[in-house]
């Protein structure tokens, strides 16, 4: 059962499409920790992602996309941020949230959470 502190914690996965690294997780941490986290990287595979210490996540590139879909990798686009089709893809949860690498917490409503 979901705690009031993270409402559907078992059933919901986070989808993040990312060029960059996730630094910016640390302002979404109070909302996001409880979750898991369902990273798909855009842009070149050999570059590496880092995601800050504490989040239950899964890293999937181009390279990975490739191998597991194989043949019908085509339909997961990239460089336009639809490479998020492949986290919702994955995801076994009933529910599927979705942020942008580049989402900031408002200040006012960051205030208000925690004052």
């Amino acid at each position: 059962m979901a705690t009031s502190s993270a409402p559907l914690k078992d059933e919901l996965d986070i989808v993040i499409p990312t060029i960059r690294n996730l630094d910016f997780l640390e302002m979404w941490r109070p909302f996001f920790q409880p979750y898991h986290l369902i990273i798909v990287q855009d842009g070149d595979p050999s570059k590496t992602i880092k995601v800050p210490e504490g989040f239950s996540y899964e890293l999937y590139n181009r390279n990975d996309i490739n191998k597991i879909l194989g043949p019908k990798a085509s339909c997961i686009s990239f460089k336009d941020s639809a490479c998020r089709c492949f986290g919702y893809m994955v995801s076994k949860k009933k529910y599927i949230f979705t942020i942008d690498d580049d989402c900031f917490v408002s200040s006012f409503s960051f205030f208000f959470q925690f004052s």
